[in-house]
């Protein structure tokens, strides 16, 4: 049986996991996804997290066409059913996912790209002295809205997704950060043009599945010294509009229902012996 928080409830659960402070305005943590943490590093803390965000990649997309997330199923054991915050747009959805607080407090209540000035998850990270990673291309939301932070910014204007997830695997590889933010924003390009059922939308949304694939395949060679919690996490579903397009920003299931997935990779006992 689902149980469905808003979405401003992840954001408390990530500083959990990773044992800092949640930004001062943020709503209470997200019990279930505190509680997987808990379970699966034995009572440990994350020392890594890697957040993979897709763009408008709806719950009723993710269960009409498993097939297409296959892949997030295999290296995925917790979802988290969420409610996404009104309007349903992008900048609005990720300004809440990494402040806690909703559109009202953050301040993005519409289709727009300020800097957030508010305490986020990334000031509570840099304060405790973690390093922080983002990985973006174009002008997507969350290129502009964290800036002006000590946040290592791999920022693409050329490249697209393929630019942004090979310097992602890169980073990864380096093992110098502790969080990271990675945006594919392919599929909701692709959807507002096609329709989120069309073939190319979907060909956009095997893509994600396959990249998640490879962000876990290589967080488990490659760092199992850490506790790594990985996340497949959007911020917004999306709908069909007339002729044939794709749309989200309303109040209804298919823009507000979204399914996060995670899983968490407890450090080897063995690495060091």
């Amino acid at each position: 049986m689902e149980c469905r928080k808003s979405l401003d409830t992840l954001c408390a659960a990530l500083a959990y996991a990773m044992g800092v402070e949640a930004p001062q305005l943020a709503a209470a943590k997200n019990e279930e996804l505190s509680r997987y943490v808990d379970e699966v590093f034995g009572g440990a803390k994350a020392d890594r997290v890697v957040m993979y965000n897709p763009d408008a990649v709806a719950q009723w997309i993710c269960e009409k066409y498993p097939q297409y997330v296959a892949k997030v199923e295999e290296n995925s054991e917790k979802k988290i059913y969420l409610s996404s915050v009104m309007p349903s747009v992008t900048p609005v959805c990720f300004g809440t996912m990494y402040t806690g607080a909703q559109p009202s407090v953050h301040g993005i209540q519409k289709y727009e790209k300020p800097v957030i000035t508010i305490d986020t998850l990334f000031d509570r990270l840099i304060a405790a002295g973690k390093k922080v990673a983002f990985i973006t291309y174009g002008s997507c939301s969350l290129s502009r809205i964290y800036l002006e932070r000590e946040i290592d910014y791999y920022h693409f204007e050329k490249g697209g997704i393929e630019a942004v997830n090979a310097k992602a695997m890169e980073v990864i590889l380096r093992d110098e950060h502790d969080f990271i933010v990675i945006y594919n924003g392919n599929y909701d390009s692709v959807m507002h043009k096609n329709g989120p059922e069309s073939a190319r939308a979907l060909a956009e949304l095997r893509l994600n599945d396959h990249v998640f694939a490879a962000i876990s395949n290589l967080v488990k060679s490659h760092w199992q010294h850490h506790n790594t919690l990985v996340g497949f996490a959007m911020d917004h579903g999306c709908h069909e509009i007339d002729g044939e397009c794709g749309s989200h920003g309303l109040d209804m299931p298919e823009d507000i229902e979204i399914v996060h997935f995670y899983k968490g990779y407890p450090a080897s006992k063995l690495v060091g012996n």
